[in-house]
């Protein structure tokens, strides 16, 4: 019929038919009619429609006639290449995707990819699953995305995990199983997909599989498909349980659908939980973050050793020193950090050590000295694993107890001069080292020219033993002391430094490795160190001779620095508890004469009719103001200050989000008391009850009873202290 229309109107005038295909353009949407117009132009002049040259009538029909025919052809060939345009643009909208969550985020498709670029690095930051990924696949396919989504989705990886859970997985191996260029027809759309595959690996291998993620990219439609594939069925997967797709629209809207095909239903409850409430919340953080203004390439982790390795090895170390130290924690503090930070340390070591045994061509095991060890825990496996070393810290811990008597740790305050030199050392270790940080390259430096080092900064502090200043306001401290260390490392003792990213359970991960030694004189090494020290610390001696021999037995003798403070044997409890009673009760009567003034009058139980001063409620910066300045100076020097002091005083004060009142007495009071107890020693509270003991008797006497003018508001017997 249309082609009836379009000779029709060719044998009456070449116009007409220029303005009819203009017509029949306006019916196409509105995403095509740009492209149609552009090809109605160029055939125009193609088929020069609009000649002036004069013909015969009979001539002129019969030249339009076969210039319509011609026009036909043309018009049909540009449709169908258009047409092939749209499926391919609308193959992904076809499949039965159903869409669970959808935002107007307001970003554009560069910050969306950005998102999914980040997310595709670092998949263990969104899924505390993961241990570590390793890419093995990433390609451009001229092809239909549907037709890739169906080869991936119906993918049986199974054959590439007999092999230890796919360790020998790569994109040749994976590409033989997909058969992508075999089973895929080629499309002169122009519109490729990206194809990427990231091998993930768990942190609890006997209940997570090994797996393959694949995201299918779209760049022209901002769209990206994810299908997670585990190597084995029996164990749970790391990913979501069915493929999802994620699509930014070009009206502002981010999107997350989940694949449902109609004849079947593969919907997970806690897959689509966590691509709401996880996965989504994150992305859209990440496209609008500013990464994308940074000069310099964020630092990825484990970049020195084999993620695969790492991921073996670490699960290993975790069963066989994590699960017994934990149960037999015997420190106050978090076990599940702090052993499984230093298990993940000890994996990182070991396999940085076998590269170097490997590059230097040596099979004997690596000696060590660990400078401030603490818990000693990373000394204990390292020294199991066959690697002889020794452990100092200034304070012996708890946990030492448990450890073998054969593990080398000592009690030792570590002063940097002449006895810190450790030259039949082969790495020196500074886990947290605190004080001693800066001066770990410094000591290696001086140790031998052999000596490496490890280093994992924390806490900020300067050659003197005083806490480190930062100097550029546009960086973080830790970034900046990164920095610093840095500097010390490279420019000063002359290594070859490496930074790398660990995988612990820390927001300190960046740790320094010195690797090597640049080619150069002891001389200008040792100058270089002397000058830096004369600036920033006090020589006891400066004046040193000229050779390199001289040099080294000086670097024996002399104390190096003697403003050095190193920390205290017994540590110091800074939690207001021990600050002198008389200074905390004149400073509890201050905050609550404060409190008084001007108080809020209301009605008790006890006496309804007679009004009780409950106090007012202020800014801990206002109650601070009425504090003499001597106290605040005690106060400034425990941690937490005055707030930490009224939180000491529950039973009176009662500090939220940096204000202060007074917690008054009362049933009701009384019952949230009670619950919150109940809450935390619940099980205490169980046993007591079993065991039929009588109640508790009041030992602490009311401060309210003696203290405040109008006295306790409830009566002894519904007060929680002695009247």
């Amino acid at each position: 019929m249309v082609g009836a229309k379009l000779r029709e109107a060719a044998l009456k005038s070449p116009r007409q038919l220029y303005k009819f295909l203009m017509r029949e353009c306006g019916k196409l949407p509105k995403e095509a009619q740009g492209f149609y117009r552009h090809s109605i132009k160029q055939l125009s002049v193609f088929t020069m429609i609009f000649s002036t040259q004069s013909q015969k009538e009979e001539e002129r029909k019969q030249s339009n006639e076969h210039k319509s025919k011609d026009t036909i052809v043309v018009v049909e060939q540009h449709s169908l290449s258009f047409n092939k345009r749209i499926c391919n643009c609308a193959s992904y909208r076809t499949m039965d995707f159903k869409t669970i969550i959808r935002d107007e985020s307001g970003i554009n498709a560069q910050q969306f990819f950005k998102a999914v670029s980040i997310w595709r690095r670092n998949p263990q930051t969104v899924n505390r699953r993961i241990l570590a990924s390793i890419e093995v696949l990433n390609i451009e396919v001229n092809c239909d995305i549907s037709q890739v989504f169906q080869l991936v989705n119906t993918l049986n990886i199974s054959t590439l995990g007999m092999d230890r859970e796919g360790d020998s997985v790569d994109n040749v191996k994976l590409l033989d199983v997909l058969r992508i260029f075999d089973q895929t027809v080629a499309t002169t759309a122009g519109r490729k997909v990206h194809v990427y595959a990231v091998k993930q690996l768990p942190r609890t291998p006997h209940i997570f599989s090994t797996g393959i993620e694949f995201f299918l990219s779209l760049s022209e439609e901002s769209c990206v498909i994810n299908v997670h594939k585990p190597f084995f069925s029996f164990k749970q997967p790391l990913g979501a349980r069915m493929a999802f797709m994620l699509q930014q629209g070009t009206d502002g809207f981010t999107s997350i659908s989940v694949y449902q095909p109609s004849n079947r239903i593969t919907s997970d409850y806690f897959s689509v939980e966590w691509l709401k409430q996880k996965l989504f919340p994150r992305m859209l953080k990440w496209a609008v973050s500013g990464d994308s203004e940074r000069t310099s390439t964020p630092l990825s982790s484990l970049n020195l050793v084999s993620a695969e390795k790492y991921a073996d090895l670490y699960c290993k170390l975790k069963e066989k020193y994590g699960k017994k130290l934990i149960e037999n924690w015997p420190e106050s503090t978090d076990p599940m950090k702090f052993v499984y930070e230093d298990v993940a340390i000890a994996a990182y070591l070991l396999l940085l050590w076998e590269k170097e045994r490997f590059e230097t061509g040596t099979n004997n095991l690596q000696t060590f000295i660990d400078l401030g060890c603490g818990n000693g825990l990373l000394v204990h496996i390292l020294f199991n694993e066959g690697h002889r070393g020794l452990g100092i810290d200034l304070r012996r811990r708890k946990i030492w107890d448990l450890y073998p008597p054969e593990t080398p740790l000592q009690v030792c305050t570590v002063v940097p001069s002449s006895s810190t030199v450790y030259p039949e050392v082969d790495w020196i270790i500074g886990n947290h080292s605190d004080e001693l940080t800066p001066w770990i390259p410094i000591i290696a430096a001086r140790s031998s020219n052999n000596c490496r080092f490890f280093l994992l900064p924390c806490c900020p502090y300067e050659l003197n033993g005083a806490k480190y200043q930062r100097y550029c306001a546009s960086k973080s401290q830790y970034s900046e002391y990164i920095d610093y260390v840095k500097n010390i490392c490279v420019h000063i003792c002359g290594f070859t430094t490496h930074l790398d990213k660990l995988r612990i359970p820390s927001t300190k991960r960046i740790c320094l490795i010195g690797w090597g030694r640049t080619r150069e004189e002891m001389k200008k090494r040792e100058d270089r160190i002397r000058q830096m020290l004369s600036a920033k610390t006090t020589l006891t001696r400066q004046k040193y001779e000229s050779s390199d021999e001289t040099i080294e037995s000086e670097a024996v003798e002399e104390e190096w620095t003697c403003d050095f403070k190193p920390r205290d044997k017994v540590e110091r409890v800074r939690n207001c508890t021990q600050l002198d009673r008389t200074l905390v009760a004149n400073i509890v009567d201050i905050v609550s004469n404060q409190l008084l003034h001007e108080g809020r009058a209301i009605t008790t139980e006890q006496a309804p009719k007679k009004l009780w001063n409950a106090g007012r409620c202020l800014e801990l910066r206002k109650v601070a103001e009425s504090i003499p300045r001597e106290a605040m100076i005690h106060l400034r020097k425990e941690c937490g200050g005055l707030q930490t002091l009224l939180k000491n005083h529950s039973h009176i004060f009662r500090v939220v989000e940096g204000r202060v009142e007074f917690r008054v007495p009362g049933a009701a009071a009384a019952a949230a008391a009670a619950a919150a107890a109940e809450r935390i020693n619940g099980k205490a509270k169980k046993k007591r009850n079993e065991l039929s003991l009588p109640p508790r008797v009041k030992t602490k006497p009311c401060w309210f009873y003696k203290n405040h003018p109008d006295g306790c508001p409830v009566t002894e017997t519904k007060c929680n202290y002695k009247h």
